[in-house]
């Protein structure tokens, strides 16, 4: 079951479905059931995983009207495929926004760095023209790279959550549109 529940739910969801099944099946066992007896009194465990992870398995289309879905869908194109289209490039653009905030926050940092850090390395030149001079190109200089540090602290530090939003997002995504299996009665 773990394997099928692996990329669908986080490690410490399976665990806790595994522990759930397991309980189960003890149970069952304790009733008087042998082991196999009880797992195949559960069910399939990918279908037990799949509806644990809440992910739909079917969709039932009736054969009768199978002709009738295939002109619908034809006729249909111009407003469904549209729609679709505008569907993926909304999600597209969320998934762009999620990420431009660390970018963001990566370029601030990189450039702050390398700048502050030029400016550090390069007072001392500035020193032999005038003395304000160096020491402000200096001191700007640490400022500026001690604030690159603190971006990209920052930015490191807040990683995980827009990981968490790309990785919710992209769950998502694949439980509604990928999961479908379409049965024909």
């Amino acid at each position: 079951m773990s394997n099928y529940l692996a990329y669908e739910v986080r490690p410490s969801e399976v665990h806790r479905l595994i522990e759930y099944y397991d309980e189960m099946i003890l149970d069952l066992m304790e009733d008087g059931y042998s082991e196999q007896a009880a797992v195949a009194k559960l069910g399939n465990p990918k279908e037990l995983a799949l509806e644990a992870a809440g992910i739909p398995q079917e969709v039932k289309v009736p054969k009768r009207l199978h002709w009738l879905w295939i002109i619908l869908l034809i006729l249909g194109f111009p407003l469904w495929g549209s729609i679709a289209l505008a569907i993926f490039l909304l999600l597209l653009s969320l998934d762009l926004l999620i990420w431009c905030l660390p970018f963001t926050g990566a370029c601030l940092a990189a450039g702050t760095l390398i700048g502050g850090a030029i400016a550090a390395f390069t007072s001392p030149f500035v020193l032999f023209d005038s003395m304000f001079m160096g020491l402000t190109q200096l001191g700007m200089g640490m400022l500026l790279f001690g604030f690159g540090l603190l971006c990209m602290w920052v930015t490191y530090k807040f990683s995980a959550i827009f990981i968490d939003m790309h990785q919710w997002l992209m769950t998502i995504i694949r439980r509604n549109i990928f999961q479908r299996k379409v049965v024909e009665l």
